[in-house]
């Protein structure tokens, strides 16, 4: 199945981002969309899996909730 993941945006010192399109992923499930994600992405920061987020910015599978959450 196809899955698309979603960055929420961030705010911080040093700058910010909106919410950003990672990509569409082939996997078997969002959190292994999410994990490939994260490898593409991965100087972004370190990727946790118990809460879903990449350098603290939690991950989407839609434009409409990571931009409700931050930008």
């Amino acid at each position: 199945m196809k899955y698309s993941v979603w960055m929420e945006g961030y705010s911080i010192m040093e700058g910010n981002s909106d919410a950003r399109h990672l990509g569409d992923y082939e996997a078997n499930s969002f959190f292994e969309a999410c994990k490939l994600a994260a490898d593409d992405y991965s100087n972004f920061g370190k990727y946790y899996p118990e809460d879903n987020t990449i350098w603290g910015c939690r991950l989407f599978d839609n434009e409409k909730d990571a931009r409700k959450s931050f930008g």
